[in-house]
């Protein structure tokens, strides 16, 4: 199989020789001189402790990144980014206390002392079944990764920098080749990879405010069965074994997200958050394959842009009730930006040189309620509720991703040893039944079998995270 290259410029491409000749001439802030710091912060901690760690990361990423790479969200929206965040319910924007506010509230950063550096690694393991016209079935069990990594740093009582790598968005669905189904969808996985850069300003003592950059790598793979019909004579039908199509394609897009953090009384803080639209236009390749083998495939380059949608996160923070404090967060995000899966190809496939599947969906909110208690310095346990709303209407409600409406629970909490502080969390993500009773459309020629009945599903997903301190 042959898969389409995107040749674009590597966007890191002399940014490293840049950033080692330093990019602050004016203020005599260099690169080196940061480093030399934070291989001396105070505490003797060495540069060569330094390189260990960071290849314990870069060894823990690569060890996560063989497996699948895609989770459970809103939609296709990843909902793990840092165990604090998920083990109370992802209400988190006006607590923003650690490294993974880069995600969740950039203007968090400001709360730092001192520079750390932040991993995690989450894994998901989604369960789903279809019943209905007198047939059932379940997609296969198979588990799901991502990972969240964090470097941030104060560089003065006003200012603090810091850059994020996570996985926004991502998707994964396999049914059985035979099922129900199979006209619409046997497989399907979304992927992506964000790098986001962001500066946060301390522009009053109880105000700060940020602003970050994104780029984000994606890859999209989608597979379904065609019904294959000979008709040798008029009149005459003899249904063949059934076809496989596959599109397989990636690409790269650009965003910015914006945050603030306000305290108008202290153990009360104001949480704001935006995440901007991310258009990414995906180059690959969709086949058609025969079965039996000696029947010729159908293949051609082709094209799709998917709008990522943007969101915007609200939250308060009440934390004078020591030892606990408790967070409300209220996320809308705007679905509406996916409105058709819409491929356009350059030779035909199957007789077209299209492929335009109705999507519709609608904005929609997410409410999140956590809470965590100290049990004693050092030591947090923590726990949450959210309940997300579907973007998926009624009309275009489909198996590929069987959306509802979700509750999901959540437990965890955090240790510190000495400049280390580890986290656990646990979700338990409990979708409400749904019934499809709907037509699914291709090119606006309804698939043979629609699998219209009773669909359910739920998610056990686990994180782990270690922040360092330096």
């Amino acid at each position: 199989m042959m898969q389409a290259k995107v040749n674009e410029p590597a966007p890191w491409r002399g940014v490293g020789r840049k950033w080692r000749r330093g990019s602050g001439a004016k203020t005599g802030f260099q690169a080196l001189t940061l480093i030399r710091n934070l291989g001396n912060w105070r505490t003797g901690f060495k540069f060569r402790d330094i390189f260990i760690y960071l290849n314990s990361l870069i060894f823990l990423s690569a060890a996560l990144l063989l497996g699948a790479t895609s989770a459970e969200g809103a939609g296709f929206a990843l909902l793990q980014q840092g165990t604090a965040a998920m083990a109370q319910g992802n209400a988190f924007v006006a607590d923003a206390s650690d490294a993974s506010a880069i995600f969740y509230n950039p203007a968090g950063l400001n709360q730092l002392t001192r520079p750390v550096i932040y991993t995690g690694g989450f894994l998901n393991f989604p369960s789903r079944d279809f019943q209905g016209e007198g047939v059932s079935s379940e997609t296969n069990h198979r588990f799901y990764s991502s990972l969240s990594a964090y470097l941030a740093i104060p560089v003065n009582s006003r200012v603090a920098v810091g850059i994020g790598y996570f996985s926004p968005f991502g998707m994964g669905t396999a049914w059985p080749p035979t099922w129900e189904g199979r006209y619409i969808t046997t497989f399907s996985s979304l992927k992506t990879n964000t790098l986001n850069p962001v500066v946060s300003v301390k522009v009053l003592d109880n105000l700060s405010l940020a602003a970050g950059f994104d780029v984000m790598w994606s890859g999209v793979e989608l597979k379904k069965k065609n019904q294959v019909i000979f008709t040798p004579f008029p009149g005459v039908n003899i249904q063949l074994p059934d076809a496989e199509s596959r599109f397989n394609a990636d690409g790269v897009g650009y965003g910015y997200n914006l945050g603030a953090l306000f305290e108008p009384v202290t153990g009360v803080k104001l949480g704001v958050s935006y995440r901007s639209n991310i258009s990414i236009k995906y180059r690959g390749d969709l086949a058609l394959n025969f079965q039996p083998s000696p029947i010729p495939g159908q293949l051609s380059p082709g094209s799709a842009t998917l709008n990522f949608p943007p969101s915007v996160t609200m939250g308060i923070n009440y934390s004078r009730l020591k030892p606990f404090a408790f967070e409300f967060d209220a996320t809308w995000t705007g679905w509406s930006t996916y409105d058709a899966l819409n491929a356009t190809l350059e030779n035909p496939v199957g007789g077209s040189k299209r492929v335009f599947v109705p999507k519709d969906w609608h904005d929609a909110w997410a409410f999140r309620f956590g809470a965590n208690y100290e049990i004693k310095e050092g030591l947090k346990v923590r726990a949450g509720y959210i309940y997300d709303l579907t973007p998926v209407p009624d009309g275009t409600f489909d198996p590929q991703l069987p959306d509802a409406n979700r509750h999901i629970f959540a437990v965890g909490g955090d240790y510190k040893i000495g400049r280390f502080t580890l986290g656990i969390a646990y979700n338990y993500i409990l979708a409400e039944g749904r019934t499809k009773d709907n037509v699914i459309t291709s090119n606006g020629v309804p698939a043979p079998l629609q699998a219209n009945g009773r669909y359910n599903s739920d998610t056990q997903s686990l994180g782990v995270s270690c922040q360092f301190q330096f």
